[in-house]
């Protein structure tokens, strides 16, 4: 966080008065609200001071009293927003389904009790949003992320669920989608050799490379093979360990050659 104060005259004929106020410089000094807000502010759906009264703190009508420029200095403070870093926390910890449906966690940090098969399951439906825009893999993508609290990860849980997302409004979700794909910034970082970086600037609307959303059905199925009968296992590894193993396996490889 960085600090700054402010001087403003709340009238013409009063004296001038000091505010500070806390302003984030990296994702990692965002919260739940103030992520749903830059969500706004790429879609254009909110005003600048708007935006600047949720990321600082300051009174809307401090705001309006400024200058162009002073609020400008302000928005470069907030750069960052406009480039997607590593970032391994999830910002929106939990969300509600509906008013008698569950509350649902999202994983800890680093991706930390998340299990292999978890892994796939969000990871697939993320990659198939990004490419359908589909509001129901959008859904499938968090219910797969979200669970009760010391539940254990089950794919029945997403048909089951993933309707009853419908009630939770669209820009929690979408903030949801951005805080994950902040969360694949760091994989590349984590696991350079099994996540590949892409150059994404985030207001651009020039077209993706569609990701193979069948990538980790068979990186799956080269780790059971034939073991058909312990695949759940494999399922239930957490998925820290199953990315360590391949990038070790990986090393392995590339040093026979």
């Amino acid at each position: 966080m960085i600090s700054i104060k402010v001087s403003y005259r709340p009238f013409p004929f009063l004296w001038k008065r000091n505010c500070k106020a806390e302003v984030p410089q990296n994702w990692s000094e965002i919260n739940a609200m103030q992520l749903k807000s830059i969500v706004k502010l790429y879609d254009d759906k909110v005003s600048e001071i708007s935006f600047l009264a949720t990321l600082t703190g300051l009174k809307r009508h401090i705001l309006k009293n400024m200058t162009n420029y002073e609020r400008f200095k302000l928005m470069e403070i907030l750069e960052f927003i406009g480039s997607l870093k590593p970032y391994h926390q999830f910002i929106i910890r939990k969300i509600y389904t509906s008013i008698t449906g569950p509350t649902l966690f999202s994983p800890e940090g680093k991706l930390k009790g998340v299990s292999f098969g978890q892994f796939i399951f969000s990871d697939t439906y993320f990659a198939n949003y990004q490419e359908s825009q589909n509001p129901d893999d959008l859904n499938k993508f968090i219910v797969s992320l979200y669970l009760r609290k010391n539940e254990k990860f089950d794919e029945k849980l997403i048909n089951e669920r993933y309707q009853k997302l419908s009630s939770l409004d669209e820009n929690t979700r979408q903030a949801i989608l951005l805080n994950y794909q902040l969360m694949h910034e760091w994989l590349t970082e984590a696991y350079p050799l099994i996540f590949q970086k892409v150059q994404q600037q985030v207001e651009s609307n020039e077209d993706k490379k569609p990701r193979n959303s069948n990538n980790w059905v068979k990186v799956f199925q080269n780790f059971v093979g034939d073991d058909i009968v312990h695949d759940h296992l494999w399922a239930e590894k957490p998925v820290n360990t199953i990315l360590s193993y391949m990038t070790r396996k990986y090393k392995e490889n590339a040093r026979r050659k």
